[in-house]
This record gives C-alpha cells, structure tokens and sequence, in this order.
C-alpha cells in the first residue's frame, strides 16, 4: 500500500469515528446554568460569547490569508527579472 493511500486511509478513519467520540448536547446551553460552576460566575456565557467570535472570524483569517498569499506571490513575480 503506498504511503499517499495509507494517509487517506487514517484521515478517513479519523473522519469517521472522531463525531462519535467529541459529540455533544447541542443545547448544552439550555441544561446547564451558571451556577453549576464553582463561583457561579458568568463563565459559561462568556465562553459561548468567545466561540461564537472565533467561528465568525474564521472565514475571514483564511480569506484574508489567501489574498495575502495571491498578493506576495504577485508582487515577486514583478519584482523577478525575465529569464533570457
């Protein structure tokens, strides 16, 4: 088996079986209040608040990451001298 097939082979075990083992509640939310924490502070909320921030500033980090890579391969394309 070459090394290419063995790589899609673990990545498509691990995509198989990784949502079983990490799944969860999705109202998590709605059964667990603050006050089951130690403190009983607003932790819980706060780290929704952060995930939710992370998910909506993910498209625009790769976008941005991928127009930086079209622009610095662009300008050293200009600034390479012709090959005679």
């Amino acid at each position: 088996m070459s090394r290419a097939a063995r790589i899609i082979l673990v990545v498509a075990l691990v995509a198989i079986l990784l949502p079983s083992l990490v799944s969860a509640c999705p109202t998590c939310k709605d059964a667990k209040s603050d006050t089951d924490y130690p403190g009983g502070s607003a932790s819980l909320p706060k780290g929704f608040y952060y995930s939710i921030l992370l998910m909506v500033s993910a498209p625009f980090v790769v976008v941005g990451g991928m127009v930086l890579k079209i622009y610095v391969v662009k300008r050293r394309r200009i600034r390479r001298p012709p090959r005679s």
